[in-house]
């Protein structure tokens, strides 16, 4: 898969979906979304507190609530050789230090092995472009299953 093609749709791991507690600090988001992709098969349980620990070493460097309602969490680690992420959504809003300030409603969690950071970089930019488009976020908040979120990926991504 080239750097330029790869999107968020071809990333998400099909049913890590989760529903996230209001009151859930960042650890404990991060490990609910790493503990998805636990139960589908794409990390082992005894990888889960490494990729928790990657992924706070990297909010440490700055918050990765990048606006409107949304954060994406993420590390760089071999312990997966593709590109990996999870998904969770709380309708009430959690505390995730955003740069707007805002409650995030929205959470994916990217696991990259090392390799793979130039398609990293490219993914987040393409994400990024997604976010931008009008009513992306909207009907990112109201999607109920992983399969709707899928398909709303994909449909913003063709857009």
């Amino acid at each position: 898969m080239s750097a330029t093609s790869l999107r968020m749709s071809q990333v998400l791991v099909p049913k890590a979906y989760t529903v996230l507690a209001a009151d859930a600090d960042k650890r404990a988001v991060i490990s609910a979304l790493a503990a998805t992709l636990v139960g589908c098969g794409r990390l082992a349980q005894a990888q889960v507190a490494t990729v928790v620990d990657e992924a706070m070493k990297r909010e440490v460097v700055g918050s990765t609530g990048i606006g409107h309602g949304i954060a994406i969490p993420h590390c760089r680690t071999a312990l997966s050789d593709t590109i990996i992420c999870s998904y969770g959504h709380c309708s009430e809003g959690l505390d995730f230090d955003s740069l707007d300030g805002e409650p995030v409603h929205s959470v994916f969690l990217l696991v990259t092995p090392p390799a793979l950071k130039e398609q990293h970089l490219q993914l987040m930019k393409s994400f990024a472009s997604q976010i931008r488009k009008e009513h992306f976020c909207d009907f990112l908040q109201q999607v109920p299953t992983a399969q709707a979120l899928h398909d709303l990926l994909v449909e913003f991504e063709n857009r």
